[in-house]
């Protein structure tokens, strides 16, 4: 049976879900939304590559899902699961789709060709002494290449070197990645919309959008051969750990306790508890001991891995030791990084 680009994200993103989270859960994920639940469940359940990167709408996703428990290939009741049917054609694909999307970079491959776009349509047009309506539109992105207009002395030399590494970079591609990325650029003329590419590539536009999204995330997978397009990428600063949580960390790494820092920045408990949990998952460095003794931690891997659950009751429901959810929470946020 025919499935689309995005109905192959949703399955893979339900199977890796492991019939413990709900469809508010995955939509969340799905539109980025920074909550420390969500973050806790693209970190979880191995969806950080879709974070904020599947941008369908709540009718949409809604939609989809009805679709997917139409053609039986989920069933949606308190939590998403796959069915075997489903589960069937997830394994039959070549390849997992959705670890390509991205979303694990936080907006930086993203905000890479924003910025690409608008500077080659700039300077070409500006070498030609043509007018142009800018591709991008966000203040940001115009004011980011403002800045930089004034630092190439050579236009000309400018365009012929990001002609060589942008050519080198499309021919690591295949040929329908080059395409599209090619055929989205702007110069004198317009580069292609989603719906032109949609009907030059015989696909819906959803699909053209998410192959877009894939090529161009391979296309900057490694750019130290060219230099050129990796400075475009200078300065961008894509944390996954949130501001507040930031700050929390930065706090605690001068010294001050977390009551202090409770205090300090009128933070409640469970927003501290919170806070915490983020920077398990995302430092370098915690000391996941000063919360949790040796044995508990080992205890509470040792039952995640047996009963492979993240779901927080289940693994305390069979705790020997007196834990609390937040050392759960706490010992799993660090799993990736103790390489369990």
């Amino acid at each position: 049976m025919e499935i689309s680009l995005l109905e192959r994200i949703f399955l893979e993103s339900i199977q890796r879900l492991r019939d413990e989270r709900s469809d508010r859960s995955l939509y969340h994920v799905f539109q980025g939304k920074k909550s420390a639940t969500s973050l806790q469940d693209a970190h979880f359940y191995d969806l950080e590559s879709t974070f904020g990167t599947v941008l369908v709408s709540k009718q949409r996703f809604e939609s989809v899902l009805t679709e997917l428990a139409q053609k039986k290939w989920i069933e949606r009741q308190e939590t998403l699961r796959l069915t075997s049917e489903g589960a069937r054609l997830v394994g039959q694909t070549d390849g997992v789709i959705i670890d390509q999307l991205g979303g694990e970079l936080r907006g930086y491959a993203e905000m890479m060709w924003k910025r690409l776009s608008l500077l080659v349509q700039t300077v070409i047009c500006l070498e030609a002494q043509q007018p142009f309506i800018p591709v991008q539109q966000e203040t940001i992105v115009r004011e980011w290449v403002k800045s930089v207009l004034p630092t190439i002395s050579n236009r000309a030399d400018w365009l012929a070197q990001m002609y060589q590494e942008l050519t080198l970079l499309l021919e690591r591609l295949p040929e329908r990645d080059a395409t599209l990325i090619s055929h989205r650029l702007s110069g004198v003329q317009t580069g292609w919309s989603y719906p032109q590419l949609a009907r030059m590539m015989k696909v819906d536009v959803e699909t053209v959008q998410f192959e877009f999204i894939i090529a161009w995330r391979r296309c900057i997978n490694d750019l130290k051969s060219t230099p050129l397009i990796q400075q475009i990428g200078a300065g961008l600063h894509t944390p996954k750990m949130t501001q507040s949580a930031q700050t929390t960390w930065e706090l605690l790494q001068q010294g001050l306790t977390v009551e202090d820092v409770a205090v300090r920045r009128r933070l409640k408990n469970s927003t501290m508890e919170d806070h915490l949990v983020e920077i398990a998952m995302y430092a370098p460095t915690f000391p996941l001991d000063h919360f949790v003794d040796t044995a508990q931690q080992e205890e509470i891997r040792h039952i995640a891995q047996q009963l492979k659950t993240y779901a927080l009751k289940r693994i305390k429901s069979v705790m020997q030791s007196d834990v609390s959810y937040f050392q759960i929470r706490l010992v799993l946020a660090r799993s990736k990084w103790e390489g369990s």
